[in-house]
């Protein structure tokens, strides 16, 4: 993946960023391209903007930021496109900044061109960062192709009659902005779009291919291959995710080709990324483990499957895999060993108290969270309960004149990240079933529209061009954006 910049790292407090002086935007930048049909060939520039790195302003009890933005390419020194508008923050509440995201898509002849672009923040004395780069836009029109390969945070089917700046062709893409996926990344989401297949293609039925491959050896994962089956069309959007939980440490390749009834590659397009999994998943030897007569004990015989799967919420996707393998057995004795060895293996200073401990914590999910057809760690509660501990903050709202009841639940410290939220709601208002639909922790679910879907209820005016709230107003009894900014 390109990253265009990554301009100047600053460093603030966030109860303290309104009142700091001369900041630097921070920004990241990348683009991708794609065909729209009918139209030609277009680029997409994906901006990510830190929230607190922009000088704030308050008017008529409002404070946010404002950049001017300014995109311009260049075609032998000739100004072939041009935009410059005003990009304003979200609303910052009780000195909290959020980051956030503009995309912008230019068409494009295919050729090479010189990028500018310019960011400047209204209320700073300082001067506009800037890049500028040369592209080169393809030419997607001509026989089968591939566009870019753009690797996403969250994909999700789009709302037809609410679209955002994520919203292509019938899903809403949250752009990935680095290559780098860490431990914490367990999945990667991508997608892609495949074009001229009616017209370039002898067959009705075409195959993708997908391939992880490493950067350096060359050396093909086969357990990552997969094959996908389409209808030839004249533009196909493709939308998969691949789970790298047991990726090894390293610098891969994802490739996407598109065979013919030879298996022969007739396009192709590929993503470079990097990644780190320090933690290995460890496939237990618990069959031979002698049980200690006080985890024996700790374990009703008519629960012990129940026990087993409530490890889930706090096991990596490699362990989870063993366990589902495990519980198909049914085999009592085998999982109190199994838990004996996960405790020991987990933390192995203390097993047996870390295990009462955590049985406490799955009895109290359980009385607090379960519904009548799901066990209380089955839930999206009960799982980020035992995932990442009870929450300093719960905000309860369970009537609303115009929203559903919801939750949200913050915490000060998760591992690395500080002040974590999730967002939970009952769309049925029924049955204690509370479902997570939104959460800016890493590897959560991330929709960037969870106000709208509150308000549903009642639905307000609308406004499809408001990409932050996409058609959500304030309005009388709709407090779920102030309980969310009050952490």
């Amino acid at each position: 993946m390109r990253i265009l910049f990554y301009l100047i790292l600053f460093s603030a407090l966030s109860t303290g960023v309104l009142n700091a002086q001369n900041k630097t935007v921070k920004a990241y930048l990348n683009d991708r391209q794609f065909l729209a049909p009918g139209e030609g060939n277009y680029i997409e520039i994906q901006l990510n903007v830190v929230g607190y790195t922009l000088e704030y302003i308050t008017e008529e009890n409002k404070t946010y930021g404002e950049l001017e933005i300014t995109h311009i390419f260049l075609k032998d020194e000739e100004v072939v496109s041009y935009n410059k508008y005003i990009l304003e923050s979200p609303e910052v509440i009780d000195s909290l900044v959020e980051d956030f995201y503009d995309i912008r898509r230019f068409l494009l002849d295919p050729g090479t061109y010189s990028y500018e672009l310019y960011i400047r923040d209204l209320h700073s004395e300082n001067e506009a960062i800037s890049v500028n780069r040369t592209v080169r836009i393809e030419d997607y029109t001509k026989g089968i192709s591939i566009s870019e390969i753009c690797p996403a945070e969250t994909i999700r089917k789009a709302d037809p009659d609410q679209p955002t700046i994520f919203t292509k062709t019938g899903y809403d893409v949250i752009p990935m902005l680095t290559n780098y996926y860490p431990t914490e990344l367990e999945w990667l989401p991508y997608y892609f779009e495949v074009y001229n297949t009616e017209t370039g293609y002898d067959d009705s039925v075409y195959v993708v291919e997908q391939k992880i491959v490493g950067q350096n050896n060359k050396v093909e994962l086969e357990k990552y291959n997969r094959y996908f089956r389409f209808r030839a069309s004249e533009m196909q959007p493709v939308a998969k995710v691949i789970d790298i939980s047991l990726l090894p440490t390293g610098t891969y390749n994802i490739e996407v080709n598109v065979l013919n009834r030879d298996k022969q590659v007739i396009a192709s397009s590929r993503f470079m990324f990097d990644r780190n999994n320090t933690e290995e998943v460890n496939n237990l030897a618990y069959e031979s483990v002698t049980l200690d007569p006080a985890f024996e004990e700790s374990i009703p015989m008519d629960s012990t499957g129940y026990y087993v799967a409530s490890l889930i919420p706090i096991s990596r996707a490699g362990e989870v895999k063993n366990i589902i393998q495990l519980l198909k057995k049914k085999d009592n004795q085998l999982n109190k060993r199994y838990l004996q060895a996960f405790w020991k293996a987990t933390s192995p200073e203390s097993p047996f108290e870390s295990w009462m401990q955590y049985k406490v914590q799955v009895q109290q999910v359980q009385r607090l969270y379960a519904t009548n057809y799901q066990v209380g760690f089955e839930t999206d509660r009960g799982r980020v309960y035992l995932q990442y501990g009870q929450p300093n903050q719960i905000s309860s709202v369970p009537s609303s004149p115009s929203e559903y009841p919801y939750e949200i639940w913050q915490y000060d410290k998760i591992n690395q990240f500080s002040n974590k939220r999730f967002v939970f709601y009952n769309p049925m208002n029924l049955n204690n079933d509370y479902r997570l639909i939104h959460s800016d922790m890493i590897g959560e679910i991330q929709n960037y529209r969870w106000k709208y879907m509150l308000n549903k209820r009642n639905t307000p005016d609308k406004d499809l061009d408001d990409p932050f709230g996409s058609g959500y107003r304030d309005h009388f009894g709709g407090n779920s954006s102030l309980y969310f900014n009050s952490y």
